[in-house]
């Protein structure tokens, strides 16, 4: 094997090291974290592609990276959204308020309330979240395996973890 190759081979390991470790990650996020060029990280992340070893999704207008066989297809729907700040601060906020109102989320994420409507949407076509039509009012339930969601949160995304500690700690103890 030339040195090259070798060189090669070794980029190829830390980008699949890299998403290993930060599953869900994006071309762009890859490319900052590691400090290779786009053009090289896309090189490898189509090989790792051919070569089975990785998996990728497309989320809204990113396209994400998984290690190959460590997800099934709910986990890869919620590992889309805990990869995504406001969709992910939303439904760890319905999951501490269950039955929330659109109003009740806009107020919490300080955005708009059409904003709101097409984050649910999203959430809700993804299955995690199901829209409750009450008369004039909406209001949305977690459709999701909290144990789950909450484990792939602490493993994946410590740093989250650690700033919702507490209030996450009441929902594992429901």
């Amino acid at each position: 094997m030339s040195s090259d190759d070798e060189s090669s081979s070794s980029k190829r390991e830390q980008i699949l090291a890299f998403i290993v470790e930060h599953p869900a990650a994006h071309l762009r996020m890859i490319t900052r974290e590691l400090g290779f060029s786009m053009g090289l990280v896309q090189y490898h992340l189509e090989r790792l592609e051919k070569e089975r070893r990785i998996v990728s999704r497309r989320s809204g207008f990113y396209r994400r990276f998984y290690p190959a066989l460590v997800f099934g297809d709910k986990q890869l729907e919620i590992m889309d959204v805990l990869a995504q700040e406001t969709e992910r601060d939303i439904l760890l906020f319905l999951m501490q308020n269950p039955n929330a109102s659109q109003k009740d989320i806009s107020a919490y994420a300080k955005i708009s309330p059409s904003s709101i409507n097409w984050h649910m949407q999203r959430l809700s076509t993804s299955g995690l979240v199901e829209i409750i039509h009450q008369g004039a009012k909406v209001r949305y339930l977690v459709r999701v395996n909290r144990t789950e969601m909450l484990s792939l949160l602490r493993s994946y995304h410590s740093t989250i973890w650690e700033r919702w500690a507490d209030r996450l700690a009441d929902l594992l103890s429901e």
